[in-house]
């Protein structure tokens, strides 16, 4: 089994604070937390809140699209957790920049780019301007590949991650967002509106395969992939092994979100383990490190 690094998602580590706050992310960071991640979303000023998005009510005090807001705007709502307002005040990514650079401890900080607005030059050249001086403990990680691609040519150098969620999913059934790609159920039982996924031309590991090879060019190179744990569970019962695919050509894995409370989520966790992924995204990384056992770290 390889060495597992646990990923904090969302800044949880069993405290009260809300997901992705500038206290939730200092909580881990205070406890010695090696990777933590949290989402970015662009404002309207250019800017970036700690939020997932794409609307205020769901996170915040405010309504309406966060991409429509200010700096300033964003900065006077508070966050809700469990369906009721705090008191902390929506943080922005300074904010993060600001708390990582008060522990120099902590290996990195994954930045999640959220893929609802598409982001020019001049807010990517913003973006990589505005982590120089944490460069080397910072990784953008985001679904939007056409960003990821800029932001390496902007800067060579920044760590980067690709989640392939809009373009190829396991089926969710009635929990399937209609509002996100991919919007059709392949012939294969995946959520994937490429043409390879119309019909059933060869076998499902064939297809698989075929749609990885296709996505592989989407990333910079170097990137880590972040990849759906079900969507990996669900490819290694069709026989295609995309952690073994990735490794072969030099990429790391990670797997999300798989947490320590839920059984049938342990069990993909040790089967992914096994098939050695390089990293977890967990809500409770303790907890989950106790079950996976000495070789992980958080």
């Amino acid at each position: 089994m390889n060495h597992i690094l646990l990923v904090h998602h969302a800044a949880n580590r069993g405290h009260a604070y809300p997901a992705v706050s500038p206290p939730a992310l200092q909580a881990c960071l205070q406890a010695g937390a090696r990777v933590v991640e949290v989402d970015i979303s662009l404002l309207a000023d250019g800017g970036f809140a700690l939020l997932h998005g794409p609307m205020l009510e769901r996170e915040t005090t405010g309504s309406g699209p966060i991409a429509a807001s200010t700096s300033g705007q964003v900065r006077a709502l508070h966050y809700v957790r469990q369906g009721q307002p705090t008191g902390v005040n929506v943080g922005l990514l300074p904010d993060a920049i600001e708390l990582l650079r008060q522990y120099p401890r902590t290996m990195e900080l994954q930045l999640d780019l959220k893929p609802d607005v598409y982001s020019s030059d001049a807010v990517l050249a913003r973006l990589v301007e505005g982590l120089q001086t944490v460069k080397d403990r910072v990784r953008v990680t985001s679904p939007s590949d056409w960003a990821i691609r800029r932001l390496r040519a902007l800067d060579g150098e920044l760590p980067l991650g690709f989640d392939p969620l809009l373009y190829i999913e396991p089926d969710y059934g009635a929990d399937s967002d209609p509002s996100v790609p991919p919007f059709r159920r392949g012939a294969y039982g995946y959520w994937d509106d490429h043409p390879l996924s119309a019909s059933r031309w060869g076998s499902a590991a064939v297809y698989l395969t075929a749609r990885a090879d296709a996505l592989w060019i989407q990333a910079p190179a170097g990137a880590i992939w972040y990849i759906d744990a079900t969507l990996l569970g669900q490819a290694l019962d069709d026989g295609f092994d995309w952690i073994a695919y990735l490794h072969g050509l030099g990429a790391e894995v990670d797997a999300w979100t798989l947490d320590a409370h839920k059984p049938e989520r342990v069990a993909l966790a040790n089967r992914l383990a096994a098939a050695g992924i390089d990293r977890i995204t967990t809500n409770n990384a303790p907890a989950l490190s106790q079950i996976l056992g000495a070789a992980t770290s958080f």
